[in-house]
């Protein structure tokens, strides 16, 4: 296999955006597979045999190689014995990526289990990684500033929307393209192809509630019964006491619809999941509205009124406007469980991350 993609970007790309190793020799690889215990997947062995491991846009993704001069010791990223699914590349913010014994590419949140299905495959992945990660560099090296909102903190949505696609392009197995696209779509106004997106990322990744998640939130304004689906679906993925807070989405969007019955379902499992739920959502609701945070205090005021036994038969409106307390520090927690946003390589500013 020749990495033709790989070497055209490393020639064509400003110098430094790609960084890749030498050859790695047979006798490391085969030194690595004995003390790993495993054989290498056939893509990754063959990228070896080729790159020694590669340090891809300022440290943004390592790819773990063999020799002694890899970015990255594969050994390193796996010290557990045996070796199930083979961590082999690493952000700088401590997300890595595996190949699953089961196929495909998936990438690991640091500090949390979330686990999104990244690639279709290690050499789709690495040429979907290439062409989304190069959108946001000029022909110098540096950051487009055309790229990323005003005050730098993070990419705007319309190139948030390219760079999604741009990695569909090579990898339309990939659902966390998908929900990049329709993370993207949604801050653009354009929530039925958003809701398409976020419906396909969780065809790709079933396993996955956050797909469920943000395609519920996508349709609640417009079509609460269908949100309500996705939020039980979420709930249905994430057992126990994890999925107490979608069961509270699904009871809002039940009321939403009118769905008194169903509220009151959800409201109980949620509650028998975790009995503290509603508890927690009036801190997130206190602590919101103390921040000044005038979005997220409306959020948690709806989840806190949908788990309310006494809640009404008629719909909860969009946005429950509430007293907000004098403006202070920001506070970005929100009502729904808690996930870390895409991580961000060093001088880079975030991508926009999803509902948390």
């Amino acid at each position: 296999m020749f990495f033709e993609r790989f070497r055209s970007e490393m020639a064509r790309l400003p110098a430094g955006l790609i960084r890749a190793g030498a050859a790695a020799s047979a006798e490391a690889i085969a030194a690595a597979q004995a003390a790993l215990g495993v054989a290498l997947p056939g893509e990754y062995a063959s990228f070896l045999r080729s790159f020694d491991g590669a340090d891809l846009f300022h440290e943004s993704v390592v790819i773990a190689g063999v020799g002694p001069a890899a970015p990255r010791l594969l050994s390193d990223l796996n010290p557990a014995r045996p070796v199930a699914d083979l961590v082999f590349a690493e952000t700088v913010a401590g997300d890595r990526f595996v190949l699953a014994a089961a196929g495909g590419v998936a990438r690991l949140r640091a500090g949390s289990d979330e686990r999104v299905l990244a690639g279709s495959g290690f050499l789709a992945w690495l040429d979907a990684t290439l062409a989304r990660e190069a959108l946001l560099y000029g022909p110098d090296g540096e950051f487009a500033p055309e790229a990323f909102e005003p005050d730098g903190e993070e990419v705007t949505p319309r190139t948030a929307l390219r760079q999604a696609e741009r990695a569909l392009r090579f990898d339309p197995g990939s659902a966390e393209a998908h929900l990049d696209r329709g993370v993207a779509l949604r801050r653009l106004g354009r929530a039925a192809e958003a809701a398409a997106s976020f419906a396909r990322a969780g065809e790709l990744d079933a396993g996955n509630p956050w797909p469920f998640f943000d395609l519920g939130r996508t349709l609640l304004d417009g079509d609460p019964r269908r949100a309500g689906d996705a939020f039980a679906r979420a709930a249905a993925v994430e057992p126990g006491a994890a999925g107490a807070r979608f069961l509270a989405w699904a009871a809002r969007a039940a009321l939403a619809a009118g769905d008194v019955a169903g509220a009151r379902a959800a409201r109980e499992e949620a509650r028998r999941r975790d009995p503290s739920v509603t508890e927690q959502l009036r801190r997130a609701l206190d602590a919101s509205a103390e921040a000044g945070d005038e979005d997220a205090a409306a959020e948690a005021g709806e989840l806190c009124a949908a788990m309310d036994d006494a809640a009404p038969a008629a719909p909860i409106p969009a946005r429950l406007r509430l007293p907000m307390a004098p403006p202070g520090p920001p506070a970005r927690a929100k009502a729904a469980p808690a996930r870390r946003p895409p991580p961000a390589p060093p001088r880079r500013p975030r991508r926009a991350g999803r509902p948390r």
